[in-house]
């Protein structure tokens, strides 16, 4: 097998449009580098194996495989487990690469080992750019406040440094990622990437954001936020607090937390 410089990890879930959309953007602009590209089916109900299936069969490139809904990181680890590549990029169905960022995230990467995680500049459809994809890890104030720290853009710089990133677009070393452990399969959905950034500062990386790489990304459309997926974050975040912060802050959360959801409840009675 020739050498892969680039694992692509998409997970789909009922998304098989964007699905489509990404890969053929993924595609159209990479170039220079040798790349692989793994949907893991996430969403066994429908036929979108069958439909992602037929139509790449004849890319030798991308691989397709089905798995059981275990959530979001655990789908990604499982389709770290077939990755050739050097490095893996977690990409989100929901985005479109645009023009050769991918290229220009692979060759930045490489040359920055104190780098753990890197995303690129997420910009909406219309290149505005998307607000809270990072910033600062979860503190007290920001639960009260549910207003995410850090989030001021260094637009004068090639790259900046921020403790957490998003998983929507993050590339990683494949040794690193497994060195760590991967995503921590507790977390069915959110929080994971925060987790993972984490545990990658504890050990001694950076993680950064790389202002000359631009990819749009629809935000949201793979994860409308429901009912069922607000008591998912909040059972995430809960885990997430005792995993990093034990029980006493994680009790200090909860209490500060209880405005907010009490509000909420209102809201849907309204």
């Amino acid at each position: 097998m020739s050498r892969i410089d680039l694992s692509i990890i998409i997970v789909n879930y009922n998304t098989l449009n964007l699905v489509v959309d990404c890969v053929e953007s993924i595609k159209k602009y990479s170039k220079n580098f040798i790349y692989e590209i793994i949907i893991v089916n996430n969403y066994p109900e429908g036929n979108d194996y069958k439909k992602i299936k037929k139509l790449y069969q004849k890319n030798d490139n991308i691989k397709i495989l089905k798995s059981k809904n275990f959530g979001f990181g655990t789908a990604n680890n499982f389709g770290t487990k077939i990755a050739h590549g050097e490095y893996l990029f977690f990409l989100n169905s929901d985005t479109k690469i645009l023009d050769n960022s991918i290229y220009k995230m692979l060759n930045f990467i490489h040359k920055h080992d104190e780098i753990g995680a890197l995303n690129p500049m997420l910009r909406h459809p219309d290149k505005s750019i998307q607000k809270h994809y990072f910033g600062n890890f979860q503190s007290l104030d920001s639960v009260v406040f549910r207003k995410p720290k850090g989030e001021n853009f260094e637009m004068d710089k090639e790259y900046f440094y921020r403790q957490r990133i998003t998983g929507a677009a993050m590339i990683i070393k494949k040794s690193k990622f497994i060195d760590i452990g991967g995503f921590d399969q507790k977390f069915f959905m959110y929080f994971e990437d925060e987790d993972l950034c984490r545990r990658l500062i504890n050990v001694g990386f950076n993680n950064a954001v790389l202002t000359t790489a631009e990819i749009i990304h629809l935000e949201g459309k793979s994860s409308r936020l429901n009912k069922t997926k607000k008591r998912m974050y909040w059972e995430s975040q809960n885990y997430y607090w005792i995993k990093n912060r034990g029980f006493f802050i994680y009790f200090l959360m909860r209490l500060l937390r209880i405005p907010y959801v009490l509000w909420l409840k209102i809201l849907r009675r309204a």
